[in-house]
């Protein structure tokens, strides 16, 4: 059985000297820290947040000016505006859940074990809540997209069914 080579490694087992792809590697893997990736957490659910606010202004101006539209259309475009309005909900929610700041007045500082269980408490809880605010944004903004389609679509149709009519 071989040994797998590690970068610093050759074939014969020499060591070799450090190239600077594996500096570059060396100094990502420096940046890996808990304090960092917190960082980054806050970021996307504030990026979140924000492009669920656009969101959200977009599909109330568009329910405001369309309500007219969205009251006489199709029962697949309500129920995908309400499926809209309840997913972008969620999103907020999550974000805004994962933005929770937690203190724990308990924590030994000193404990390094109890800051690594704070640590991936906080990754495990504001992790998912803000990829779950992200993945409900996509299904919200698709939702959003679809009922305008379907209201799009429908729309001469039934048009022209009420001028028929007349």
């Amino acid at each position: 059985m071989t040994q797998p080579v590690r970068p610093d490694s050759t074939q014969d087992g020499s060591v070799r000297p450090t190239t600077a792809a594996d500096q570059s590697w060396a100094d990502l893997a420096a940046r890996l820290t808990p304090a960092a990736s917190m960082a980054r957490i806050d970021a996307d659910t504030g990026r979140a947040i924000t492009t669920i606010t656009v969101l959200g202004l977009l599909l109330t101006g568009l329910g405001v000016l369309g309500a007219g539209q969205l009251a006489g259309a199709s029962p697949a475009a309500s129920a995908l505006a309400v499926a809209a309005v309840i997913a972008s909900s969620l999103s907020v929610a999550c974000a805004l859940t994962a933005q929770v700041l937690t203190i724990s007045r308990r924590l030994n500082p000193a404990d390094l074990n109890q800051v690594k269980a704070w640590y991936h408490r906080q990754f495990t809880v504001r992790a998912r809540a803000t990829q779950a605010a992200t993945v409900l944004l996509i299904v919200a903004a698709l939702l959003a997209g679809a009922t305008a389609a379907t209201v799009l679509l429908t729309a001469p149709a039934q048009s022209h069914a009420a001028a028929s009519a007349r």
